[in-house]
């Protein structure tokens, strides 16, 4: 079975405490990885700082720009939060993204790294369905100037920073006024983000 994906990026884990042998092992199962890919038929690639970072040779780097324009497929492996940092940087270029669990916690990664290739073969050449997840813009304005922009699948947080005391916040939904409150900050979550949040409070997880 050929692959319908021709050109597929790989991500990896690229956070600063990657290191030793985290970071040996993480080279190893990218590697893996590629050829797998290489294997059903991939042209492949690797994310700019993943390349960097791993030293993995061999494959062209591309930049999250250069992905989103010249790759039908990404391939983040790590945790969950490897996947919500690239489905955020990845949702301007509308890249379908398929998590390969190589962290602790697998619930948007879901596929877990022993079962990848018996999960990813078939996906490739076809069989699976989209799941579609919302996204939040969150701007910072200060007199009318944007002083900070970005994406979140997660969630977004307001908080009083290094303030003492509890900050006032006017809340409202389309214009229409829902509340003040006075409090340490405020989370507005997607539903993906919603999952910590309910665990936390002794609920279940929410799809």
């Amino acid at each position: 079975m050929k692959s319908q994906f021709r050109h597929v990026a790989l991500f990896g884990r690229t956070h600063a405490s990657v290191t030793g042998a985290a970071l040996e092992s993480s080279r190893k199962v990218l590697e893996d990885v590629a050829h797998f890919l290489a294997r059903q038929g991939c042209d492949v690639v690797l994310e700019q700082n993943t390349a960097q970072l791993t030293g993995l040779g061999g494959y062209t780097a591309l930049d999250l720009a250069q992905i989103g324009q010249q790759c039908d497929l990404g391939i983040p492996v790590g945790g969950d939060g490897t996947m919500l940092g690239v489905g955020r940087q990845m949702a301007c270029h509308k890249l379908p993204l398929i998590g390969i669990n190589q962290g602790r916690l697998g619930f948007i990664t879901d596929i877990p790294l022993k079962d990848y290739q018996a999960a990813l073969a078939p996906m490739l050449a076809g069989a699976y369905e989209e799941d579609h997840r919302s996204l939040m813009h969150a701007r910072v304005l200060r007199q009318d100037v944007c002083v900070f922009d970005a994406r979140a699948m997660n969630d977004v947080v307001v908080n009083r920073g290094a303030t003492s005391g509890m900050v006032e916040l006017r809340i409202e939904v389309d214009g229409h006024f829902v509340s003040n409150q006075r409090c340490d900050g405020l989370i507005i979550a997607t539903p993906t983000g919603s999952t910590a949040y309910a665990l936390s409070a002794g609920g279940p997880l929410m799809h």
